[in-house]
């Protein structure tokens, strides 16, 4: 038996960002791949990035499922953006070390 929690981890687990482009991958993988290697960009930019990557599919679906990825990891809380009319997205990297320390637990 599933319970509520599973349901809200399965929805809310932390995103995977592949290491590569794979075709045959979902298209949540691949925008977020598309988004990692552009690391801020707006639905339009990263389905430019696609279509790059795999060009057989046609341009206007490539942005129509791009803005359907991105704008349900935003409102999911998933994936950062701004709030200008052709939202800027990125995936809120961490990009430089901390240079602080931590105290001895003991």
């Amino acid at each position: 038996m599933d319970s509520p929690d599973q349901d809200f981890l399965k929805d809310y687990k932390p995103l995977h960002v592949p290491h590569e482009y794979d075709a045959g991958a979902s298209m949540q993988d691949n925008v977020i791949y598309a988004l990692a290697q552009l690391e801020y960009a707006t639905a339009p930019e990263v389905a430019a990035k696609l279509n790059e990557l795999e060009p057989q599919t046609d341009t206007a679906t490539h942005l129509k499922q791009t803005r359907e990825v991105l704008e349900g990891l935003f409102s999911k809380g998933l994936i950062k953006g701004n709030n200008d009319p052709d939202r800027q997205y990125n995936l809120s990297k961490i990009l430089t070390p901390n240079s602080g320390k931590a105290d001895k637990l003991f």
